[in-house]
């Protein structure tokens, strides 16, 4: 299973590097392909995550496919998972919720928009055959500079 994992973290992150080349951005990539801890919210870590809101966490066990900075405003974070992480969504909700965010209604069980003043983002869950689970992708893109 792990080689799949790299596997598909190379293809994920190669995808994004073309699509910032076909944009005409640059990328800081970061890449890590190992499973940290639950919390995803800021931490003294060696991969600082402080762009993820506060009470946002990943099911355990989940392993890091893709920690990507995109150009100067827009982070992208992909995880796997075994198990269906969509019973998630309700409290992931609430947290965006009550760290100040307006949530998008109507965007489906698998799928979650959200924005306030300063930045907007997503949380998407797909099942991939690829990794033999479940993928849950976390992107937010600042406004303004």
């Amino acid at each position: 299973m792990i080689p799949r994992i790299a596997n598909m973290a190379k293809i994920l992150a190669g995808t994004a590097l073309m699509l910032l080349a076909a944009c005409g951005q640059e990328a800081a990539v970061g890449n890590a392909a190992g499973t940290d801890g639950a919390e995803m919210a800021a931490a003294p870590t060696q991969q600082n995550r402080d762009w993820i809101p506060a009470g946002l966490t990943l099911p355990q066990p989940h392993t890091v496919l893709q920690d990507t900075k995109l150009g100067l405003r827009t982070h992208l974070l992909q995880a796997s998972v075994e198990t269906d992480p969509t019973p998630e969504m309700p409290r992931w909700k609430s947290a965006l919720e009550a760290a100040g965010y307006t949530i998008q209604p109507n965007t489906g069980s698998d799928r979650l928009l959200f924005s306030n003043d300063k930045e907007s983002g997503g949380i998407a869950i797909s099942y991939h055959q690829e990794i033999e689970g479940y993928m849950i992708q976390i992107d937010i893109t600042g406004k303004g500079v």
